[in-house]
């Protein structure tokens, strides 16, 4: 389940509901819920850029989004998936701002770019106040905390010092909300207590995973690293509101699986839904099983989820989830997948050609899907680079797909990296067909397609590690 780390660093807090009496103990999802930002700016330099990012936990739905605010004022509003309440990372000027919304509102972000802490809010109910706490939060300090959490994650010397760092902004966080938890609503002040509390356990558990992948080995943990769980109760209904709690669930399951030297694989699933029917009852057992369905699903194998729940057809207390769920599985029925035809498109170049990618068939093709401001991206970039001038003479065809992305931030990101890459961007009328069709929820991700024209990778190394040795062992087939 490696390719979950990303998704869990940058998940964002989930699970209301879609009415506006948060305070009730059970109330409905919205599967199908949106919510509109409206960013109305003032005094915008030329070329000012704006990214906004959002996950809707269930049904998987991802979106990452830059636009190029032109100079002066005006607006700009975006439509986002929503079920239920949700953040929104919004970054701009080398800042990063966090939003809420909730299914069904429309909420007015005003900023002033000459300042951004004078940022101010409308809304028809009452998530003014709450982006009002977000925004400062964030705003008050140099670096948002999240920020300074998941640096720390790669940068502390060892797990040891990463404990500590993270403990005191745990505390610095926690500071803060008790500062100004009188100002929010009450249901959302009791979200917020959750959320923190397991966001840092979630964080606490993941890191280990996470230092293991990036620096390639094994690290001692330490006699007392484990300690924070002592004091947090696995069942908590009151932190359904949160997606750290479900995260934090998935890892702590985890981590008891390792414990007990059972294999990763297909055991997996089984065990995860029976430590949650041990643990969890209700609604939150049930966004829990469907959680964890999906993700075997989308990262495991898409067979052991359908022949879970054709197995077990009563898994859920309301089978509204068991209907969504088959509804998501259908709708990714067309999707790549190894051994398939890719989905095809036909997109624009540097030079406005339009590239279809069936044209490029009888080479081993490698797509790299990305997106401005993606930093794994960038540092990916020499190595495409390097790929492309290697296998030139040869029918080998690297190419870049940009996604969530304006056309002019792509040219100005062609150009600034110096792309040697068949550089495609994918506009409005292509970008979800391709996020649907090749599932773009971790960046960068790359497909490896052989000269049959057939998917043989879905999640093909990255060309600074072992893709060229893939491309070259197609070459020889």
């Amino acid at each position: 389940m490696a390719l979950l780390r990303t998704l869990i660093g940058i998940a964002g807090c989930l699970i209301l509901a879609c009415s506006i009496s948060f305070g009730q103990d059970s109330l409905p999802y919205d599967f199908k819920g949106t919510a509109n930002l409206k960013v109305a700016f003032t005094n915008s330099s030329s070329g000012k850029i704006i990214s906004i990012f959002t996950h809707k936990l269930f049904p998987n739905q991802e979106v990452r989004l830059n636009d190029t605010i032109p100079a002066g004022s005006g607006s700009r509003n975006y439509e986002l998936p929503v079920g239920a309440p949700q953040e929104v990372i919004l970054r701009t000027s080398g800042r990063e701002i966090t939003l809420l919304l909730v299914p069904g509102s429309a909420l007015v972000c005003n900023l002033d770019f000459n300042d951004l802490s004078k940022i101010s809010f409308a809304s028809s109910d009452t998530i003014v106040a709450i982006n009002n706490y977000l925004a400062e939060k964030d705003l008050s300090v140099k670096v948002p905390i999240n920020t300074r959490r998941n640096t720390a994650v790669h940068k502390a010397k060892n797990l040891q010092e990463l404990s500590l760092i993270i403990k005191q902004l745990y505390h610095e966080e926690f500071l803060f909300f008790n500062n100004n938890k009188h100002k929010l609503p009450k249901w959302y002040e009791r979200h917020e207590y959750w959320n923190i509390r397991y966001n840092d356990a979630c964080l606490r558990l993941n890191s280990i995973a996470q230092r293991a992948l990036s620096k390639n080995t094994k690290e001692a943990i330490p006699a007392n690293y484990f300690k924070f769980l002592d004091s947090l109760e696995v069942k908590s209904p009151e932190a359904k509101y949160s997606n750290h709690y479900y995260l934090f669930l998935y890892e702590l399951f985890n981590k008891r699986m390792n414990d007990a030297g059972i294999a990763a694989g297909a055991g997996f699933l089984d065990y995860q839904i029976s430590q949650a029917n041990k643990e969890l009852s209700g609604e939150v057992l049930d966004f829990f099983k469907a959680f964890i369905i999906q993700i075997t699903f989308n990262h495991y194998k898409q067979e052991v989820a359908t022949d879970y729940i054709k197995n077990n057809k009563n898994i859920f207390y309301n089978s509204l989830w068991l209907n969504e769920l088959n509804t998501y599985f259908k709708s990714k029925d067309n999707r790549a997948a190894v051994g398939k035809t890719p989905p095809g498109f036909a997109l624009a170049d540097i030079t406005d050609s339009l590239i279809s990618l069936k044209s490029l068939k009888g080479n081993v093709i490698v797509l790299s899907f990305w997106f401005a401001g993606c930093k794994p991206c960038i540092e990916e970039f020499p190595a495409e680079n390097a790929l492309a001038e290697k296998f030139k003479n040869q029918p080998v065809r690297i190419v870049s797909v940009c996604v969530n992305t304006s056309e002019a931030v792509w040219k100005q990101w062609s150009e600034r990296f110096a792309l040697k890459t068949t550089n495609l961007w994918a506009n409005a009328a292509w970008e979800k067909t391709i996020t649907d069709k090749y599932d773009l929820a971790v960046f960068p991700k790359y497909v490896l397609i052989d000269r049959d024209y057939k998917i043989v990778e879905m999640n093909a190394e990255r060309p600074s590690k072992g893709l060229e040795q893939q491309i070259t062992s197609l070459l020889a087939n």
